[in-house]
């Protein structure tokens, strides 16, 4: 009986460090990386405002309004199932789709190549640390790894 007691004691410290670390990897690479971006970095605490700031950094304010459209018409449609629910995952595949350009816009904003921008979109929380605390700049939304190199010293 001990035994148990310990194995269901070891589950559930791991079920609650490990999205405590997740959490912790997310905040903190979002407050450095929007430090360095504007400046301020304290609105990377508040949930719905650092994704708004978020796509204001990379994106902008409009493609923010379209993902939490789709956030809850995704959740309406599938809260009402059947057919809808059907429809509800179609709403969350666009939020996907979403997200993935949020990376790769992300990646582009600090001048980074493809191949960190696809470590974002599979290991978000480790790049994001990586983008953090690495020597990148914030060049801006929409910039290219190649025009950094094409700028005069």
């Amino acid at each position: 009986m001990e035994e148990l007691v310990f194995i269901l004691l070891g589950l559930g410290l791991f079920f609650i460090i490990i999205p405590c670390y997740h959490a912790g990897c997310l905040c903190s690479g979002l407050l450095v990386y929007i430090c360095q971006s504007r400046g301020g970095g304290m609105e990377s605490l508040i949930p719905f405002y650092s994704k708004y700031t978020e796509y204001k950094l990379i994106w902008n304010t409009r493609m923010f309004a379209l993902y939490i459209v789709l956030v809850v018409i995704a959740n309406i449609l599938t809260e009402i199932g059947g057919v809808a629910a059907v429809f509800g995952s179609l709403f969350s595949l666009g939020m996907a789709v979403m997200t993935v350009l949020g990376c790769v816009k992300l990646g582009q904003s600090f001048g980074k190549g493809p191949g960190f921008i696809v470590g974002l979109v599979f290991l978000n929380p480790i790049f994001l640390l990586i983008l953090a605390f690495d020597r990148s700049v914030y060049v801006g939304p929409g910039a290219r790894a190649c025009e950094l190199y094409r700028q005069p010293l």
